[in-house]
C-alpha cells in the first residue's frame, strides 16, 4: 500500500478518535451496552466510517490509539434495536393475525347462520311450506311475459315470499318462457313446479268469454263481436280472413281458386255456433275454432239420408248433385239470408236450384219465360254490407256490389254470409218444384211470416199484391 494511502488512513482514524473522545459520556454508554451484550459475533467487528471500512483485516501501523472495539459495538447496538423492532413486528404481526382469524371466523359463522335461514325460508317457499291453505288469488299475465315479470306479479300478488329462489327455480328447471296470457285464479299453496306449470297452460285461464254467433251472421258481424268482447282486434281478424296462412291445414280453403273476386276469403266457413274465446286470444287460434267446427260438420259427420244405402257426408251429398262445397256453401249462404224458416229454406233452395238449371238455356224456364238467370235477391245488393245504412256515404247512392245477382249471373262468387247446417242441407236437399219466385210477408205481433211461391211471373205479381209488396 502506498504511503500516501497510509496516511490519509490514519488521519482519518486520528480525526474519528478526536471527535469520539469528545463525547465520553456517551463512550461509556456504549462501552457499557457492548459488555453487556452476549450476541455479538466476529463478523460484527467491522464497522465503516464515511466510505472507508474497518475490520479485523484493517493494516493500521500508525502507532496510535485503535479504537476498533467501539466502532464494533456502535454496529451491535444498531443491530439490537432492528432485532427488538422485527420482534415487536413479529408480536404485532401474530395478534393481529389472532384478532382476524377470530372476526373472520365470526363472521363465517354469522353468515352461515343467516344463510342457512335464508336458504331454508327458500326451501320452504318452493315447497309452499307455510303458505295459506285454500286461498286464490286472481292473476293476470301479459302477453309475452317473461320470467321477471311473472316473479313480480307472483310475489306483489303475495302467492310467493322469495323472488331471488323462484327465479334461481324457473332458470335451472329452463321454465322461464312460455307463460301463456290471460287471467289465472291461482291457489297459494302451489309449489314452484306447479306454479309454473299453471301459468304456463291455457286450460286453467279464467278470462274465457262465451260468444254465440247466430246463422247468417257474415263475416264482419263476427269481427264487431270478437272486439267488443274483448278476444281480438276486428280489423285484425278481417286481415288473417283474407290471407293464406290455413290453405295447407284445411284442403276446403285450398281449395278456393277465386280469391280475387272474393270480398273476404273466409267468409261462409266460419261456422255459426256457440264458442269459448279466452280475452286477446291469438287469433290464428281463433279463426281455427271456426274452421275446425266447418270441417267436422261438413266433411267429417255422417248421418242417414234418403237415397243413400250408408250413412253419408255433406260433401258427399253434394257430390251427388254434381255441386263443389264452394258452391253448396255460396247457395245456401244466400237461403240463409232471404228464408223466412227451416221449412222455407227447402222451397227457396227449389227456386235456386231452377233457376240455376236454366243458364245452360240462356235463362230460358219451361215455362218459356227469361231471364232466370239472374237469381235476383235482394240480400245480394250491397254486401259486404248488411243494408245500405251501412255502406259508406261516399259511395251509398252510387254502390253496385259485385255480389249482386242483379247484376250478376248465376252465384256470387262467394257467400254472402256463413249459414247454418239447415240452410247447407236444404242447399244438398231442394224440394222438388217448379217454382221460380218467391216473395214473403213480413211477421207482425199476430201473424208469422207467409212465404209465397210461383212459377210464371203473373203468379209472382199476384202474390206479392198478397204480401202487401204492391199495391196495384
Amino acid at each position: 500500500m502506498s504511503d500516501e494511502l497510509q496516511k490519509k488512513r490514519q488521519e482519518k482514524i486520528a480525526n474519528f478518535k478526536i471527535n469520539f473522545d469528545e463525547s465520553e459520556p456517551y463512550q461509556e454508554n456504549m462501552t457499557e451496552d457492548i459488555n453487556s451484550s452476549s450476541n455479538v459475533s466476529e463478523k460484527d467487528s467491522a464497522v465503516f466510517i464515511d466510505d472507508f471500512e474497518v475490520n479485523d483485516n484493517t493494516d493500521i501501523s500508525s502507532g496510535e490509539e485503535y479504537a476498533g472495539p467501539i466502532y464494533t459495538a456502535d454496529k451491535k447496538m444498531r443491530r439490537k434495536k432492528r432485532s427488538l423492532a422485527r420482534k415487536r413486528r413479529r408480536a404485532k404481526s401474530k395478534h393481529n393475525i389472532i384478532v382476524f382469524r377470530i372476526v373472520w371466523f365470526t363472521m363465517v359463522i354469522l353468515v352461515s347462520i343467516l344463510l342457512g335461514e335464508y336458504i331454508m325460508v327458500g326451501v320452504n317457499d318452493l315447497l309452499a311450506v307455510g303458505r295459506e291453505e285454500d286461498k286464490k288469488v286472481s292473476v293476470t299475465i301479459p302477453s309475452g311475459a317473461d320470467i321477471d315479470q311473472v316473479t313480480d306479479i307472483l310475489y306483489e300478488n303475495g302467492i310467493i315470499k322469495n323472488q331471488v329462489f323462484f327465479k334461481m327455480y324457473a332458470t335451472v328447471t329452463k321454465k322461464t318462457t312460455g307463460f301463456t296470457q290471460g287471467t289465472f285464479e291461482v291457489a297459494t299453496n302451489k309449489d314452484y313446479q306447479a306454479l309454473i306449470n299453471y301459468l304456463q297452460s291455457d286450460m286453467n285461464r279464467t278470462d274465457i268469454v262465451t260468444i254465440r254467433f247466430t246463422e247468417g251472421m257474415n263475416i264482419v258481424d263476427y269481427a264487431k263481436l270478437l272486439e267488443k268482447n274483448k278476444v281480438c282486434n276486428s280489423e285484425d281478424f278481417l286481415n288473417v280472413c283474407n290471407s293464406s296462412q290455413f290453405d295447407e291445414d284445411y284442403e276446403f280453403i285450398n281449395n278456393i281458386k277465386n280469391t280475387k273476386d272474393r270480398y273476404y276469403k273466409l267468409e261462409g266457413y266460419l261456422f255459426p255456433d256457440t264458442y269459448d274465446f279466452y280475452v286477446n286470444e291469438d287469433l290464428d287460434t281463433v279463426i281455427r275454432k271456426f274452421l275446425a267446427n266447418y270441417r267436422r260438420k261438413i266433411y267429417q259427420t255422417k248421418s242417414r239420408v234418403s237415397g243413400f244405402e250408408k250413412k253419408v257426408t255433406i260433401e258427399q251429398r253434394a257430390e251427388s248433385i254434381g255441386m263443389t262445397m264452394e258452391d253448396v256453401l255460396t247457395l245456401a249462404s244466400l237461403i240463409q239470408a232471404e228464408a223466412a224458416d227451416e221449412k222455407d229454406m227447402y222451397m227457396i233452395s227449389s227456386v235456386m236450384h231452377n233457376r240455376l238449371s236454366t243458364l245452360d238455356n240462356d235463362g230460358v224456364s219451361w215455362y218459356g219465360e227469361s231471364g232466370l238467370k239472374f237469381l235476383q235477391l235482394d240480400s245480394t245488393l250491397f254486401y259486404p254490407y248488411s243494408t245500405q245504412a251501412d255502406v259508406p256515404v261516399s259511395i251509398r247512392n252510387t254502390y253496385v256490389s259485385k255480389y249482386s245477382t242483379y247484376d250478376y249471373e248465376g252465384l256470387p262468387a262467394g257467400p254472402i254470409c256463413n249459414p247454418g247446417l239447415a240452410a247447407i242441407e236444404a242447399a244438398v236437399s231442394p224440394n222438388d218444384t217448379n217454382y221460380f219466385y218467391f216473395c214473403h210477408k213480413s211477421a207482425t205481433d199476430d201473424e208469422d211470416a207467409v212465404a209465397y211461391y210461383a212459377s210464371t211471373m203473373d203468379q209472382h205479381i199476384y202474390n206479392q199484391y198478397l204480401a202487401g209488396l204492391i199495391t196495384e
